[in-house]
């Protein structure tokens, strides 16, 4: 197979692997070394090196900085539609909730997605992915949820597969059939239904399960039900964005891989995440585009719970972008970017179970590796409104190239 050399990069910035997430003061720990080459041979990264070391294609990247391939845990990329209405409606002063239960929100997301063919889906679809990809990101979480019916979530899970085999990216594939009710007259019906028709034809196809447990979605004792019936399936969880209903005290019980969105998470509620290990999943966009109070991330720092960042590609928050991510992490949640940037990679990769094949940039991993047009790693958020990514090679292959 041939080799490829990134040469005398400018920074190569990583953290190391020990094996569980980053917390605490750790969640800073980061390696920068200047005038460093690497080899990627069959998909993996063979060596970190000096300028000694050579392969059959050369990149020069003295002028650039090599990091981590940016991994986005949690995202809603796939779907049908438009709802830019919403928008506006927001703006006017309607709520989350007050537009949901027009039957709006998330419902008009069904409506259309249960709507379209597979292949209009990907369509639409492949636009935000292959805008995802240019900003670096080379590992992303997908989400079902945008369906009333076994059917609708099935094909969700096809269009998962034919953007992994289209893309050449890591595609984590998770179930969320308690999204909004839809499945059935109300929650209980809702959650039959899931239980006995949709689990058994989706959950050997995908990597995790996932409930939004909040106000105007699901109570804990639906979600406890649901996480019960998929046994040792990994477990994600939505929870506190809309109001706090006590969804983390499952943390513990059911070993959850992450809590995400935590607008409304109370000491209370940081103190199950530490002492369940699950990792705080941040969700900054989505606080941007809903208006509300960025919540006090280093709170979780200084208890000792890990965070990732994602950014939660949807239609209500429009935006696959990890870079504008980062810079939201940086200027509202006051993180340095030592702790963003693992936030976003190596913290990002043990919330989905990867860890052991990428989030860093180290000899056996998987060459998921951004190449940025600038001198130091902390420009890339500061640039956040320009295009800094030169290069995005994801295992091995080159997925984006500005040139």
């Amino acid at each position: 197979m041939s080799s490829l050399l990134l040469k005398n990069a400018r920074q190569v910035v990583t953290a190391r692997d020990p094996g569980k997430p980053l917390s605490g003061k750790e969640q800073a720990n980061l390696s920068i070394t200047n005038d460093v080459s690497i080899l990627v041979r069959d998909g993996l990264i063979r060596e970190i090196g000096d300028n000694s070391l050579s392969a059959d294609r050369v990149m020069d990247c003295r002028d650039y900085v090599i990091l981590p391939g940016l991994i986005d845990a949690h995202t809603h990329i796939i779907y049908a539609g438009s709802r830019y209405e919403e928008f506006y409606q927001r703006i006017a002063g309607r709520t989350y909730l007050e537009i949901l239960e027009a039957g709006n929100g998330i419902r008009r997301t069904i409506r259309e997605t249960e709507a379209a063919t597979r292949e209009q889906i990907f369509a639409e679809s492949s636009l935000r992915v292959e805008n995802a990809i240019s900003r670096g990101t080379t590992t992303m979480e997908i989400k079902t949820g945008y369906s009333s019916s076994v059917d609708g979530e099935s094909k969700m899970i096809d269009v998962m597969d034919m953007i992994g085999s289209s893309y050449r990216i890591n595609i984590v594939k998770t179930l969320l059939p308690l999204h909004a009710i839809s499945m059935g007259s109300g929650e209980k019906e809702h959650l039959s239904y899931v239980i006995k028709e949709v689990l058994p034809h989706t959950l050997e196809r995908v990597d995790f399960v996932d409930s939004f447990c909040d106000s105007g979605a699901f109570s804990p004792e639906s979600t406890e039900e649901f996480f019960a019936a998929v046994g040792d399936k990994g477990k994600r969880l939505h929870s506190d964005e809309i109001n706090n209903i006590g969804c983390l005290s499952l943390a513990s019980r059911f070993n959850l891989k992450s809590a995400d969105h935590l607008l409304k998470t109370d000491d209370s509620g940081v103190e199950l995440l530490r002492a369940s290990g699950t990792i705080a999943n941040f969700l900054p966009v989505t606080a941007f585009s809903l208006g509300e109070k960025y919540p006090d991330v280093k709170r979780y720092i200084k208890k000792g719970v890990p965070i990732a960042i994602s950014s939660d590609s949807s239609p209500l928050t429009r935006n696959q972008d990890m870079i504008f991510a980062l810079y939201l992490s940086l200027r509202f949640y006051n993180l340095s970017a030592e702790e963003a940037f693992n936030a976003v990679t190596i913290n990002a990769a043990h919330s989905l179970g990867i860890a052991d094949r990428t989030g860093t940039l180290e000899q056996g991993k998987r060459a998921d590796i951004v190449i940025a047009d600038v001198s130091d790693f902390r420009e890339i958020p500061y640039e956040y409104s320009s295009q800094p990514i030169q290069t995005v090679i994801s295992g091995g292959n080159i997925v984006f190239n500005r040139r």
